[in-house]
């Protein structure tokens, strides 16, 4: 059972709860989170729109032709299954590319924003599709799904014994990824054996907050290894948290592996924001979650670096191995 939080209560009772939460479960969903319903609905029509275009469209602003990770990724060129927790295991081992189409977005940097001024990956413009209202529709979304993030580092950090402000306060601009997904029903996309919708993977970042179209298909493996079928109460978010906050908890919180199967007669829409540190911030574990004897189980990342060599284990626009 994926525990539910309700996200109009004080932070300081919020807190403690979560907390148990993410111990026992590492996922919950979240209601009363603020995200209007007309926001989601016309959000969701946008995500449909897109992939219904001619692939032609799609892929004139395919991902590999972006110099910051931003666009559309092709069925069958990204492959999570293997990606668990360590990137350089995962590289060149990957299964069978994952079924599903993405298009990934960040927000947009201009060419004067200070880390595209000095080179810094990751930060850059999005590539946006010749769709009528569709860059308002995502933008709207984002702003206010960004918004229940921000809500839940403050329990977070509640959670851990630190002041709500903690992660707010941290030096650099955090990173805010929202991927937009079509996964196509298996009367039309086949599974190889061993493919998976989405493989089995843990989130890169910090916490991941997802919204889906309630048609099911989510996976989560549970403390005990079991998986178990994740079904979102209508109008909830499933929030989760990713392997950087796991470095920070000193595992306290331990991200936990999930999988999407794609459902056998309809098509499946989500759409998860990633969120993530600054790009030069230094990931270590927090001073309320050392061990007894004030040591960490990680060493530090650097939350860039780290990420970079994520998608190298997982894409094939950055890694060759993965096509072979």
């Amino acid at each position: 059972m994926i525990p539910s939080l309700d996200l109009s209560r004080p932070v300081d009772e919020l807190g403690p709860e979560l907390d148990a939460a993410l111990r026992d479960v590492g996922f919950v969903t979240a209601r009363n989170h603020g995200v209007p319903d007309d926001v989601r609905d016309r959000y969701f029509d946008a995500i449909r729109s897109f992939f219904d275009l001619p692939l032609a469209d799609k892929e004139a602003i395919a991902i590999g032709n972006s110099p910051c990770h931003r666009g559309y990724v092709g069925i069958g060129t990204e492959s999570l299954d293997g990606a668990l927790g360590n990137a350089d295991d995962a590289i060149g081992t990957a299964a069978a590319g994952d079924l599903k189409e993405t298009l990934d977005t960040g927000f947009d940097h201009g060419p004067d924003h200070p880390e595209v001024v000095a080179g810094t990956p990751l930060h850059g413009p999005n590539q946006w599709p010749d769709l009528p209202g569709f860059r308002d529709a995502v933008e709207a979304y984002r702003a206010a799904v960004v918004a229940v993030s921000e809500r839940m580092h403050q329990v977070m950090a509640v959670g851990l014994g630190l002041d709500a402000d903690y992660f707010d306060a941290l030096p650099g601009e955090p990173m805010y990824h929202l991927r937009l997904i079509h996964y196509p029903p298996q009367s039309r996309a086949t599974p190889a054996p061993g493919q998976w919708g989405c493989g089995a993977h843990t989130d890169y970042g910090t916490l991941t907050v997802l919204a889906d179209d309630g048609v099911g298909g989510l996976q989560v493996q549970m403390r005990s290894g079991d998986w178990v079928d994740v079904t979102v109460p209508p109008g909830e978010l499933v929030v989760n948290i990713g392997d950087l906050m796991a470095i920070w908890t000193n595992d306290r919180w331990v991200s936990n592996p999930h999988r999407v199967v794609n459902p056998p007669g309809v098509d499946r829409y989500s759409s998860p924001l990633f969120v993530e540190p600054a790009f030069h911030l230094r990931v270590e574990t927090l001073p309320t979650c050392l061990d007894a004897d004030g040591t960490s189980r990680h060493a530090p990342v650097v939350t860039g670096p780290y990420l970079l060599s994520r998608f190298d284990g997982t894409h094939a626009y950055r890694n060759p191995l993965l096509t072979e």
